[in-house]
């Protein structure tokens, strides 16, 4: 079995990150990120995610369960592999993820659709979660921290990484994917035109490839990141393509355009400060029941709330 590569400092993890090095230990530190969390979230053109492990790098689940499991060494091409498990959970079960589409209005045919249901439950996508707002990826960076004894710094932090959604290189290529996509009368989006796009930003507001299929994705607020790489982290493989355009372009009109050079920025949160973060995000509503919402606790909820208002 094959391991993951990970980062073996903050000096590495900077290469790729703004402020990938940015380390917050106390409380009063953190409270000076929280302000500037609370004015990315008004701005609303930032997206998030959270990362119990600083040291991880940015491999969707399709890439490690390609990687640990070596399946490049028996023949198996990524894309094919990634494509037998829609047509897969298409069928799977008599059909049922197929019905649920159809009863409702969602495309039979809409391989973004099965892409992030498979997501949610568990299936190697090459989808990366990301949400737009900046709490609930604190939450799911500092929800399961796990402390490890090492001599590497890097091991006792969790990261939130910030995405910056007005970056030209993701608006550019999100705009030419919306212009090539050919959406039949039955709503069909092939995988074949999503790998035609190195990385691809997924949100649920264009009614054309329409994802929010679970309850879960309204209140995490969820969308997602299409790495086209069977082996490189979304990082990196951002790294290249944004390399490539400012060799391209020249560094002064890279800069004038707006491009970054690094695909996201990252803050990394000291797994000491769990209980404070978690808190903090409690007095604004994020706790588990609320991200992870239990639809089995319905009717006790529903009918305790009702007789204590009639009574």
């Amino acid at each position: 079995m094959a391991f993951l590569q990970q980062y073996a400092s903050f000096e590495e993890k900077q290469d790729f990150f703004e402020w990938g090095n940015l380390k917050i230990n106390t409380k009063d530190e953190f409270d000076k990120y929280w302000e500037k969390l609370l004015n990315y979230d008004r701005l609303g053109v930032y997206k998030f995610r959270g990362c119990s492990e600083a040291k991880y790098k940015l491999f969707t689940s399709a890439q490690r369960y390609w990687i640990e499991k070596e399946l490049d060494q028996q023949n198996i091409y990524y894309h094919e592999f990634v494509k037998g498990l829609i047509k897969n959970s298409k069928t799977w079960n008599n059909d049922t993820i197929f019905k649920f589409f159809n009863i409702n209005g969602i495309s039979t045919n809409n391989t973004l659709a099965y892409l992030s249901y498979m997501q949610h439950y568990g299936v190697p996508t090459p989808l990366i979660d990301f949400t737009d707002n900046p709490f609930i990826g604190l939450f799911f960076a500092l929800e399961n921290p796990r402390h490890t004894v090492s001599d590497k710094d890097i091991d006792n932090y969790a990261s939130l990484y910030i995405l910056d959604a007005s970056n030209p290189y993701l608006s550019a290529t999100r705009k030419k994917f919306e212009n090539k996509l050919t959406v039949k009368t039955d709503g069909e989006i092939d995988y074949e035109q999503v790998i035609l796009f190195p990385l691809l930003l997924v949100t649920p507001d264009n009614e054309a490839y329409r994802i929010i299929n679970n309850i879960n994705i309204s209140n995490q607020q969820g969308l997602f990141v299409f790495n086209n790489s069977p082996l490189d982290p979304m990082e990196l493989a951002y790294k290249i393509e944004i390399d490539t355009i400012k060799n391209s372009i020249g560094t002064e009109e890279f800069e004038l355009q707006g491009y970054k050079p690094q695909f996201a920025s990252c803050m990394n949160i000291h797994k000491n400060l769990r209980d404070y973060v978690l808190s903090k995000l409690k007095e604004k509503g994020i706790t588990t029941d609320y991200i992870y919402p239990d639809n089995s606790k319905l009717t006790q909820s529903a009918i305790k709330k009702t007789l204590e208002e009639i009574r």
